[in-house]
């Protein structure tokens, strides 16, 4: 068993993130690109409680890299890694100056050294220290 990588944890973040916005484009065509945002956001937390609920939480993002949760992971470690998953996935939906000037900074400046220092993601450092690994 290892640790997985920095481009194993990003390809099943863009999975995951992936799957939600093409789910939630319909909702920006129908309405407005406004109600889309927010809709996509609640979406990823929704998206999140479905795979809190089977039996190991991994998401699809996990199935497709083949990584599994390290320990397993409690209900309340899971349900707070939903939340600040959610909330790093906002950035790249919410922007001040420019477009994912939020998500340049949530990646460079608070994942990645936090990747490169303790092996996991901020939000799961946050969660409890979860970690996931790839079976050999």
């Amino acid at each position: 068993m290892r640790t997985t990588t920095i481009l194993e944890k990003g390809l099943a973040s863009a999975i995951n993130a992936g799957v939600v916005l093409l789910m939630s484009l319909p909702i920006g065509f129908l309405y407005s690109w406004d109600v889309w945002r927010v809709s996509a956001i609640v979406l990823f937390f929704l998206y999140n409680l479905f795979f809190l609920g089977l039996k190991d939480g991994r998401s699809l993002g996990m199935m497709v890299t083949h990584s599994y949760w390290k320990d397993p992971v409690r209900f309340p470690q899971h349900f707070l890694h939903s939340i600040l998953y959610t909330v790093s996935f906002s950035t790249l939906l919410i922007w001040i100056y420019f477009p994912f000037d939020l998500f340049l900074v949530n990646m460079l400046l608070l994942q990645l050294p936090t990747i490169l220092k303790t092996g996991t993601t901020l939000h799961a450092r946050l969660s409890g220290n979860l970690a996931t690994v790839v079976r050999e």
